[in-house]
């Protein structure tokens, strides 16, 4: 009976161990760029990576700049006089070629390459000391939506032969240089964007609601002492909602510049963040909103800022849709009494408005979505009740757990 286990030699073991190191190598590169890991640490690990994986003994990544110029971005290995001088000219030597053409150059040996009479001074000095050093050269494209980008390039202390299979695998290592370049660019464009439309919500915010606000503090105040002549009561009417609008102007632009400031949120309580937001939002209605805050415990900061969030979120909802007539907010905060920090918290807040008949028939409707998510990401409880022409009442209810509290 035939034995039908595999006996491999020590060549194919190492062949084996060695595709298991470059699989984990692979996986290993996608982790970092699911974690958004900087671009500087992806690309170094790339290199580090590809080195022994490849048997090479030196890696470079190039990118090419505006100039027309590739410079090394990440490397190991490699003598920094070499990368000093090291600003390649695209379609000079393997790198640049690779780059120009999106293919690979394979240079077995770099003695060759000094004889070039067409190298200029500095490019033929950076030549010489690397071939000092080394004496193949394999250099792959890195290519980005179609578009070179530079160049993984691997350099070796003796003359080798390169097999079909080592090419394409630095192939694989340039694609994963690629994807995580291009993954980086998204991840700065989006953010860019982002805050691109924040400003712009702010700007819209800034004409909105606090530019109006102000040029109808004016009108008021222009013709204020003309009312006051004629009509006292109707004067102090007309007083009363000036101050309105300024107190409101003024609370609005004091939460404007926290906005343009997130940091700052983080220290101020949450307290002073709702009557701030109230103010700001009564100023937008020309109608009070009634605020009332018991006990003034200390809660974790991202507590603290969902809170806020919610808060905010469900009285631009009031603004927008309740057409409401009596809006109010209420925080409770219980003190634990060993450490004097927060155990539980609720706000509440409550609207005479329109309503609506169930949340459930609106999906994605007045942010509903968004508070419960914020919600859910401190371990909260939000219920919205409302009925047609009966109003609105939202709650979130938070409560520590133990480990908080230590």
């Amino acid at each position: 009976m035939e034995d039908s286990h595999q006996i491999f030699t020590f060549e194919e073991m190492a062949e084996l161990e060695r595709r298991r190191l470059v699989a984990a190598s692979l996986r290993g590169i996608l982790a970092m760029l699911n974690a958004d890991s900087p671009l500087e640490k992806l690309l170094n690990y790339i290199v580090n990576q590809a080195c022994p994986l490849l048997n090479a003994d030196a890696a470079a990544i190039y990118y090419l700049q505006n100039t027309g110029v590739l410079t090394a971005q990440a490397f190991t290995g490699i003598p920094v006089e070499y990368i000093r001088y090291a600003n390649i000219p695209l379609g000079k030597l393997a790198t640049g070629q690779a780059t120009l053409l999106k293919e690979p150059i394979f240079i077995r040996d770099t003695q060759e390459l000094v004889k070039n009479p067409s190298l200029s001074p500095e490019l033929l000095l950076a030549l010489q000391l690397m071939s000092q050093n080394y004496r193949s050269i394999l250099s792959v494209p890195i290519i980005i939506r179609e578009e070179s980008y530079g160049a993984l390039t691997l350099y070796f202390l003796q003359t080798v032969n390169i097999p079909y299979e080592e090419i394409t695998l630095a192939n694989d290592f340039a694609n994963q240089a690629a994807l995580a370049i291009d993954n980086t660019k998204l991840r700065m464009r989006i953010e860019k964007d982002a805050v691109t439309q924040e400003r712009n919500r702010l700007a819209r915010e800034l004409h909105d609601s606090v530019t109006q606000r102000l040029f109808s503090a004016n009108l008021i105040a222009e013709t204020l002492p003309k009312i006051i002549e004629r009509d006292p009561a109707k004067g102090q009417e007309a007083l009363d909602e000036l101050r309105l609008l300024t107190s409101g102007a003024l609370a609005e632009m004091r939460s404007l510049l926290l906005e343009l400031r997130p940091k700052a949120l983080e220290n101020i309580r949450l307290e002073v963040l709702l009557k701030q937001l109230t103010e700001a939002s009564s100023g937008r209605l020309h109608k009070p909103i009634a605020l009332e805050i018991c006990g003034q415990a200390t809660m974790p900061v991202d507590v603290c800022l969902t809170f806020y969030r919610i808060a905010q979120e469900a009285l631009n909802n009031i603004m927008k849709h309740a057409e409401a007539n009596n809006i109010m907010l209420e925080l409770n905060c219980n003190e634990d009494s060993i450490n004097k920090v927060c155990n539980k918290a609720t706000l509440t807040i409550t609207d005479d408005g329109c309503g609506f008949e169930q949340v459930e028939n609106l999906p994605g409707h007045f942010g509903f979505s968004i508070m419960n998510e914020r919600a859910q990401t401190i371990g909260a409880l939000l219920t919205i009740q409302s009925q047609k022409n009966c109003g609105t009442k939202v709650q979130l209810v938070w409560e520590s757990r133990k480990e908080e509290l230590l």
